[in-house]
């Protein structure tokens, strides 16, 4: 199956013989309905009325993002459901059960993001005082996880936080110095390397929400985000593990690769943040599919899945959990 990103201003999609064709400039692309399960649109793509209906008859997941990378909205056709899922769900929002179910998920993105940090350690053989002190600070934190105690939502809101900046601070130590990161900023990023790190957020989340729905759940009712109306709540828990993963590591291989230049980015519309040009987005698509495509091994199955399959296996660990009312819910780590 595949994604498909349209990203381009002006481009038009219009349907024939169960085929939409992409026109961009003078060129077009082909493909068929049936070999698609996702399409991913920017600003200033236009849709035929009869692509729209062939989308939402076939049932295929189609998100709209902001131009910085910002979920937008989605099309909903039909799509499978469970009412069973979806009622035990419910249940067990804002409850003590709910919570421990958010505390893994804080707790396998701290220890991903961890990991993270640790292999550019080995790689400057621990002569980076500032990283060794990161990682060791951010251990300091993860023993809080061992107690048996649930932590209610603002200490544990408080706790993710403190270790995102000490993360992000660190993550400095990937990057050349030109590239000018010293710690997360959005809504606008001010620099490249942020620009990139909220543009792929944008993607991870339009691909989680695709999966949380597949997976029979309601994307919007969340239990470590709190349960703001019109807000993808559920999809942005389950994103949560999968950050380091996909977007922080393909943002390391895309600079690491020497593929972009600062001028590759261009000024935000009022002049303040930084946004991804048309070749860097291009160029950062393609990287992050390389992630989504990426197989390792699935330690509940014993056997090797591409990451976004084990974005989809994690949704369906976290459906049977709601239903069993067990926590053997377990975030994906990574090795």
């Amino acid at each position: 199956m595949t994604t498909l990103y349209l990203t381009e201003y002006g481009t038009t999609v219009r349907c024939e013989n169960e085929t939409i064709i992409i026109k961009k400039q003078h060129q077009a692309q082909a493909y068929r309905l049936i070999e698609l399960n996702l399409i991913i649109i920017l600003p200033g793509v236009q849709l035929t009325s009869v692509v729209i209906a062939e989308l939402l008859d076939r049932g295929i997941e189609t998100i709209f993002l902001r131009k910085d990378g910002q979920f937008r909205g989605r099309l909903q056709g039909q799509f499978h459901t469970n009412p069973t899922i979806r009622l035990a769900q419910y249940q067990v929002v804002n409850t003590v059960f709910g919570l421990a179910i958010a505390q893994k998920i804080v707790e396998g993105k701290i220890r991903n993001q961890r990991t993270l940090l640790q292999r550019r350690n080995r790689n400057a053989k621990g002569k980076i005082g500032e990283l060794s002190e990161a990682i060791d600070l951010i251990a300091s934190y993860l023993i809080q996880f061992k107690a048996d105690s649930t932590f209610d939502r603002d200490f544990l809101m408080g706790l993710e936080g403190i270790c995102a900046r000490t993360y992000f601070q660190a993550l400095q130590h990937w990057f050349p110095d030109t590239w000018r990161f010293a710690g997360r900023n959005r809504r606008p990023p001010l620099d490249p390397i942020n620009a990139l790190l909220s543009w792929g957020y944008g993607v991870l989340l339009a691909r989680v929400f695709s999966i949380v729905v597949q997976a029979g759940l309601d994307p919007y009712l969340g239990f470590f985000h709190s349960n703001q109306p019109y807000r993808p709540n559920l999809a942005l828990d389950l994103m949560e593990e999968f950050r380091p993963i996909i977007v922080d590591q393909a943002v390391i291989n895309i600079i690491q690769s020497n593929l972009l230049e600062i001028d590759d980015f261009e000024a935000s519309p009022d002049g303040i943040g930084t946004w991804l040009g048309s070749t860097a987005k291009k160029l950062f698509i393609a990287e992050l599919e390389q992630q989504f495509i990426k197989a390792v091994n699935y330690p509940p199955q014993n056997r090797q899945l591409k990451l976004h399959q084990i974005i989809l296996e994690q949704a369906r660990s976290l459906g049977r959990c709601f239903v069993e009312r067990n926590l053997n819910y377990e975030p994906f780590l990574l090795k």
